[in-house]
């Protein structure tokens, strides 16, 4: 929301403000640019039995699942659902892990992630952790009621969709291995139709989904297209500071979450006046 708020107040690309009915306080160009994620496609899994958390949308288990809550403080309910994670290389010249891969012991259990036949699945997702793909965030009017325009732009670089279609290859693999073959009756998606390159590309064309990381929108730096200073202050304007993962010049590796606890807590020395 900080390139949003920004530009609604005046702070942004000038001829960008003047399109959308805003006056311009102050030009900053970088605003609302620069905006890339990570992008996950998920794999699914048949299983043969009642396996993963899925059991638990039939009544009698939720029932049990709450009893073993109350009682335990353990089971399904105290579980985030993704029960382990992993980090792996695609590109063998990077100096560490290129990909991070998320499993999760149900299936259809984010928005857009359908389940699947029988019920009974699991998930698992990968993304590549260092996008070379910029995309923006713009104004759609001067109401602020009005969401902004939000294009990624996620494969425009070819090198993302090269580490992209890795992190579903070797997800694949994962499935195929002794241990989760196991639990495996079949792969449901992407499934054994999807061969070719082509086969690929299309597929994480028409599924990739945001990580729910999204950074980069009011990067910090020193050149043109910054938005505020290593102090964390608003190019051009006094008393104003940003103080969120939008300020990350690039994605960190991993999990925002961390990263931008630490931003706040810097921010908040740096308003007391500490060091």
């Amino acid at each position: 929301g900080s390139p949003k708020l920004l530009m609604l107040s005046g702070i942004g690309p000038a001829a960008h403000l003047r399109e959308v009915g805003v006056d311009v306080v102050h030009d900053l160009p970088g605003v609302g640019q620069n905006f890339h994620d990570h992008f996950s496609t998920d794999v699914t899994w048949v299983l043969n039995g009642e396996h993963s958390y899925d059991k638990y949308k039939k009544k009698h288990w939720q029932l049990w699942a709450g009893l073993q809550y109350l009682m335990f403080r353990s089971g399904p309910v105290a579980s985030n659902i993704v029960e382990a994670g992993a980090f792996w290389w695609s590109d063998r010249s990077e100096k560490t892990p290129d990909l991070q891969f998320h499993f999760l012991a149900g299936a259809g259990v984010e928005e857009g992630v359908g389940t699947v036949p029988g019920g009974n699945g699991a998930t698992c997702n990968s993304y590549h952790v260092r996008p070379r793909s910029r995309g923006y965030v713009k104004l759609r009017s001067n109401n602020p009621a009005d969401a902004p325009l939000i294009d990624p732009n996620s494969f425009a670089d070819p090198y993302d969709l090269d580490r992209h279609i890795d992190g579903i290859k070797i997800t694949q693999e994962v499935g195929q291995t002794r241990s989760m073959r196991k639990f495996v009756a079949a792969e449901h998606f992407p499934g054994p139709g999807v061969k070719t390159r082509k086969d690929y590309e299309d597929c994480a064309r028409a599924n990739a989904r945001s990580s729910y990381h999204p950074v980069g929108t009011c990067k910090m730096g020193v050149d043109e297209m910054a938005v505020i200073d290593p102090m964390l202050r608003v190019r051009g304007i006094e008393r104003l500071r940003v103080c969120d993962s939008s300020i990350m010049p690039e994605v960190v590796s991993s999990n925002t979450n961390a990263p931008t606890i630490a931003i706040a807590e810097k921010a908040a020395d740096l308003i007391r006046g500490n060091r």
